[in-house]
């Protein structure tokens, strides 16, 4: 009875521990942000990743990049008082970027990002001193690096805005490439189901058939009872 009642006490702990180094990691992430003079971004970034965003900062295989914007973008904008889960989004990029990453990607690049469909837009030009996405400069790199997680911080909020209007040309490249991941799948199905689709193909073509002959057949007995009347 009590090795039973052990042994569900200890499974109940491991239960919780994942959730528990998860939320030492985020107090840790948040403490460092605070330290490097990002308050606001410090206070809204446990509930950001855990509650918000959901995101599992333990896992291996997941990897990501904050641009964080400093305070005096949270007290200037009236526009974003509080950050909406979309531009939240916009300021996480699936994926580990670094500096030698980034610094390397030419003019007119996109970035993807956790808001779908709208990526970042390299605007660095040749010989600038800053690195810019969006025309807003990367002011501070490696704010926050444990090889999962890396955080840049950039001068201001980055305007989902500024891919729309500038290079519309990248939502046409997502339209299309879901009209063809969309075409493919459908092809698979057919393919994987082809049977059934001939046999569908089949009944179709003999309804047809069906009323087309019903038709013709109406049509003869109409004439045929018009030559009798006369």
């Amino acid at each position: 009875m009590a090795t039973n009642l052990f042994s569900c006490l200890l499974c109940f702990l491991l239960l919780l521990l994942p959730s528990q180094t998860e939320g030492n990691n985020l107090a840790m992430v948040s403490s460092i942000l605070s330290e490097k003079g990002y308050h606001a971004m410090s206070l809204t970034f446990d509930d950001m990743f855990l509650h918000t965003l959901q995101i599992d900062l333990t896992g291996n295989s997941s990897t990501l990049t904050l641009l964080c914007p400093p305070d005096h973008a949270f007290l200037s904008s009236k526009l974003y008082p509080q950050p909406p889960l979309t531009l939240l989004q916009y300021h996480l990029v699936p994926f580990k970027l670094s500096r030698d990453e980034l610094v390397s990607l030419p003019l007119g690049s996109k970035v993807e990002t956790l808001l779908h469909g709208h990526p970042l837009v390299v605007t660095t030009l040749p010989g600038s001193e800053y690195v810019t996405l969006n025309e807003v400069p990367v002011t501070e790199w490696d704010v926050y690096n444990d090889g999962r997680l890396v955080i840049h911080g950039v001068d201001d909020f980055l305007d989902p805005a500024y891919q729309t209007l500038r290079y519309p040309w990248y939502d046409a490249e997502e339209i299309h490439a879901k009209v063809v991941a969309e075409f493919s799948w459908i092809m698979g199905k057919v393919t994987e189901n082809w049977f059934i689709v001939l046999l569908s193909l089949l009944m179709i073509a003999l309804l047809v058939l069906i009323l087309v002959s019903s038709s013709s057949c109406v049509e003869y007995c109409r004439h045929r009872d018009y030559h009798l009347v006369i």
